[in-house]
C-alpha cells in the first residue's frame, strides 16, 4: 500500500461568471456532467440538514479530514471493520511521512479513496448536485455512473477538484485561493503552525455564523417576507444561489433606501451618496 499517485496538475480553478451563477440552467461539462444549482423545493425534499452535510463532505480537504478524525476518533470508526480502520490509519501514517514536496502532489481524493464510507458520502453528494447516480470505482480511479442514461457521466481523479469547486460556486460557496492551492512549507513545524492558525480562524468564522439568523431556512423565510414578489408560495422554485443573491440585494437596497431618505431630508453636502449603489455588482465581492 502506498501513495504513489500521478502528480497533481497545476492551474487556477475556474471561476463562474455571474450569469451562470444566477441561471436556472445546468452547467454542462464534458463526460456527461451537468452541474445544477438546486431549487429550494429540491433541498427541502432532501431536508436542509442533509443538504448541508452534502456540502460539508465536498468542502473536506486532507487537513480537515484528519482533523475531524482526531476529534471524533471513537465515533468515526464505529462502523468500520478493524481492517478498514487499519488501512485508513496506515495511509495517514504514510502521508504524514512524506516530504512537503511529495505531499504537494497528493490530491484529497487520493486520500479519500481508502475510506469507503466517506467515498459513499461523497458519491451521494455528487449524485444530488449532478443528477447522475455515481459510485466510486477503484478500477477507474474516479466516480462513474451506476444507472442507465443516454449520456455516460464520470469524474476522474484529474477533474474531481474542479467539479467540486464548480458545485460549491453554484451553491454560493467560494473557497479562497489559499484554500484551493496548498501552500508550501519549509518545515513540518511551519506546516502545523499554519493549519493551527487556519483552524483557529475557521472557529472564529463559525462563531460569527452560528447566529440562527443566518441559517438557510431563516434566510429563506426572511426573503419571502421582505421581497416584493417572492413569498412562501413561490420562493421554492428559485435556486439556492438565487436565494443568496436576492438576500444580498435586499440588504444592499435597505441601506440604499436609508441613505436616500437621509439625503432627501438633510442633503448631501459631502457628496457621499451614490445613486448607482442600488444596482452595484455584488458578485464582485465573492
Amino acid at each position: 500500500m502506498n501513495l504513489n499517485f500521478p502528480k497533481k496538475k497545476k492551474g487556477n480553478p475556474m471561476k463562474l461568471d455571474y450569469g451562470t451563477l444566477i441561471s436556472i440552467s445546468p452547467l454542462e461539462l464534458k463526460n456527461g456532467l451537468s452541474i445544477r444549482s438546486p431549487k429550494l423545493k429540491e433541498i427541502a425534499a432532501l431536508t436542509f440538514p442533509a443538504y448541508q452535510s452534502y456540502l460539508g463532505v465536498l468542502l473536506l480537504d486532507i487537513e480537515s479530514y484528519y482533523s475531524s478524525m482526531d476529534k471524533n476518533m471513537t465515533d468515526y470508526f464505529s462502523n468500520y471493520s478493524h481492517q478498514e480502520k487499519q488501512t485508513i490509519l496506515q495511509i495517514r501514517e504514510e502521508y504524514e511521512g512524506l516530504s512537503e514536496e511529495e505531499k504537494d502532489g497528493i490530491m484529497p481524493i487520493d486520500i479519500f479513496s481508502f475510506d469507503g464510507k466517506l467515498l459513499n458520502d461523497i458519491a451521494d453528494s455528487l449524485s444530488f448536485f449532478l443528477e447522475c447516480q455515481l459510485q466510486y470505482s477503484h478500477e477507474h480511479k474516479g466516480f462513474i455512473q451506476t444507472t442507465g442514461k443516454e449520456t455516460f457521466c464520470s469524474i476522474s481523479r484529474d477533474i474531481y477538484t474542479l467539479v467540486v469547486t464548480l458545485i460549491l460556486q453554484r451553491n454560493g460557496i467560494f473557497p479562497s485561493q489559499t484554500e484551493l492551492e496548498k501552500p508550501k512549507f519549509k518545515s513540518e513545524l511551519a506546516r502545523k503552525l499554519f493549519y493551527r492558525t487556519k483552524e483557529a480562524e475557521s472557529k472564529r468564522e463559525k462563531g460569527k455564523n452560528t447566529n440562527a439568523s443566518m441559517d438557510l431556512p431563516n434566510i429563506l423565510s426572511a426573503v419571502a417576507a421582505r421581497h416584493p414578489s417572492l413569498n412562501m408560495l413561490n420562493i421554492w422554485d428559485i435556486t439556492i444561489y438565487q436565494l443568496y443573491d436576492q438576500f444580498k440585494r435586499l440588504q444592499n437596497n435597505t441601506l440604499y433606501d436609508i441613505q436616500s431618505m437621509s439625503v432627501a431630508a438633510w442633503g448631501d453636502g459631502k457628496n457621499n451618496f451614490d445613486p448607482a449603489q442600488w444596482y452595484k455588482n455584488l458578485n464582485n465581492e465573492n
